[in-house]
């Protein structure tokens, strides 16, 4: 786009602002163009999105199932190994 962006005003009269207030007015119209919303999706880009994203919280929710069963028999194994140790009465 130009440097120049045209403004009509309710009297008719054009006003043409240059600078900051015309870039931001220019990045805005690009991001609302590249913007999802913008365009219509086919079924097949739906569904394939649709299980990408249940596919991705499934995958996120086993691994922190994981990592918590891990933490969990980590520290039932430390206190094992400690049992007859003499008691330590520090926080």
């Amino acid at each position: 786009m130009s440097d120049k962006l045209v403004f009509r005003s309710s009297t008719g009269v054009d006003c043409y602002y240059l600078g900051a207030y015309g870039e931001y007015l220019e990045k805005r119209q690009m991001f609302l163009r590249s913007y999802q919303f913008s365009r219509k999706q086919s079924f097949t880009e739906k569904a394939t999105r649709s299980a990408r994203r249940v596919k991705r919280f499934v995958w996120t929710k086993l691994r922190t199932a994981k990592r918590t069963a891990f933490f969990y028999r980590r520290k039932r194994f430390f206190r094992l190994l400690h049992l007859h140790d003499e008691p330590s009465y520090c926080f």
